[in-house]
């Protein structure tokens, strides 16, 4: 029994990381390819936008990353210059590039829209909003998962004493929180790099 229960788990561990790698090169697959030269511009043009962000005191100095979140469901995570959140399934698009911004300590973070400059936020309710200022609502605690995922949970808010998760669904819509799961699929997310991060003119 006890042998069978290490090879199960060797298993499951080969597998993700299998995964892991697919999602991971895929991505970088598809922008290579298919993206027309207008489109790698506007990519590239996005990271100006980093550099220029004004931020809080009490953000400044925080753990700062560029990447875009690739849902479980098959969708980019992107937030438009409306503020509205939704899931792209272009990965050129440069909406769904994000400033992943570390606030404070034990895995809490902001996300905000690197040409929106829309922060994601929460309220009580579970509905994801973009937010020009930042507030408490903006906080997410970051979640790393044993099928090499993350999640995204309110720092501030629950429901009934459970999490409430950035989600979106097979349809690329975002879900209101108090519907949300760390188990479900909707809520499982893969940071990827961006191509552009690597040619970024400060």
């Amino acid at each position: 029994m006890r042998q069978w229960t290490r090879t199960w788990n060797l298993q499951n561990l080969w597998s993700g990381l299998y995964l892991h790698a697919v999602f991971l090169l895929g991505g970088v697959v598809v922008v290579d390819t298919d993206c027309s030269p207008e489109r790698l511009a506007a990519i590239m043009n996005c990271s100006k936008h980093e550099r220029h962000t004004s931020n809080s005191d009490y953000m400044e100095g925080g753990d700062v990353r560029i990447r875009q979140l690739f849902s479980r469901t098959q969708w980019f995570l992107a937030i438009d210059d409306s503020g509205n959140i939704n899931g792209t399934s272009d990965p050129t698009n440069c909406h769904s590039i994000l400033e992943i911004r570390t606030v404070s300590e034990g895995g809490v973070l902001a996300i905000k829209g690197v040409k929106s400059q829309y922060y994601i936020s929460m309220n009580k309710a579970g509905q994801l909003q973009g937010k020009r200022i930042y507030n408490e609502n903006c906080n997410f605690k970051e979640v790393f998962l044993e099928n090499y995922f993350n999640a995204y949970s309110s720092a501030r808010w629950t429901k009934n004493g459970k999490e409430m998760f950035i989600a979106l669904s097979q349809k690329g819509r975002t879900l209101r929180g108090k519907k949300t799961r760390r188990e479900h699929v909707a809520s499982h997310f893969i940071p990827m790099k961006c191509r552009e991060e690597d040619q970024r003119v400060d």
